[in-house]
């Protein structure tokens, strides 16, 4: 299918491997530049999507600096939710992931390969939300949220902002 120039220029293609820096998310997704949960809208008005930031291999001193044990089981992404001290709350972002189950804004998930570099992995959505212990960024015991998050498509077609 064709479509006139003047799309283009309002729309992106993006695809499961593609390389984006840190400013690049902020700016074509209309979120913050730090934080692991970042949504575009607020809790009061509606979220039009999220953008998630992963780290899946850490080294022992990014472990300390960044506590949570995101990882994949098969197809579905296990995303710890946010808050590195102490039990999490369900607030702010958490509350925004749990409301995606309902509302089905989209999440658009990105895995940090390297300082200011991540790679898109693709639309999810949240399947599950469960709790379980992990250290905090004290090595404290604590409960957080664990989201379990299935992919819907390896490609999107993003409106620009």
């Amino acid at each position: 299918m064709l479509f006139p120039k003047f799309y283009w220029k309002r729309y992106m293609l993006l695809k499961a491997g593609k390389i984006f820096s840190n400013r690049e998310i902020s700016r074509i997704f209309n979120v913050c530049t730090r934080r692991g949960i970042r949504y575009s809208g607020n809790l009061k008005v509606g979220v039009s999507h999220v953008v998630l930031t992963t780290v899946l291999n850490k080294t022992p001193e990014e472990s300390v600096e960044n506590p949570y044990k995101d990882r994949f089981e098969g197809e579905s992404l296990l995303y710890t939710g946010e808050g590195r001290f102490g039990d999490q709350q369900m607030t702010r972002g958490n509350l925004v992931l749990k409301m995606q189950m309902e509302k089905r804004f989209p999440i658009f998930v990105f895995e940090r390969k390297a300082p200011g570099k991540y790679v898109f992995l693709g639309q999810y959505n949240v399947v599950s939300v469960q709790t379980e212990k992990q250290h905090d960024a004290h090595g404290k015991i604590r409960n957080v949220f664990i989201f379990k998050l299935e992919k819907v498509s390896d490609k999107i077609l993003f409106q620009k902002l």
